[in-house]
């Protein structure tokens, strides 16, 4: 009877200790991008130390830039060469998918960037 006695009591502790109030957490929105939120903008991280912009997608095209891991751009468009591979379009150039990972939003790619390991 002690025993049940005791755990009946621990169990208690626990459920008052899990009951605690949870404090509200302040989500603060950054607005200085409006279409960071937009379901049709998709947003881009790049992956590699280095990408270079191409002119055209694919892969002969001229270098007319550069970016680095971290940086996060705004799709603007996607296209597909002739050996099945995509390209993603930027304000900069074209990119190969391989360098980046895209989504849904800005925030996810912030959140993925802060993840980066270098």
């Amino acid at each position: 009877m002690k025993r049940i006695n005791f755990v009946i009591i621990i169990l208690l502790a626990f459920c008052i200790a899990s009951c605690r109030g949870k404090r509200e957490e302040k989500i603060i929105l950054d607005n200085s991008e409006p279409l960071a939120l937009v379901p049709d903008v998709s947003w881009a991280l790049v992956t590699d130390p280095y990408a270079a912009y191409r002119k055209d997608y694919n892969w002969e095209s001229e270098n007319i830039g550069h970016c680095r891991r971290g940086e996060i751009l705004r799709v603007i468009g996607k296209s597909i060469d002739d050996d099945n591979f995509e390209w993603y379009l930027f304000e900069e150039g074209w990119l190969p998918s391989s360098c980046l990972t895209v989504y849904s939003n800005r925030y996810k790619a912030l959140n993925a960037a802060k993840n980066l390991k270098d």
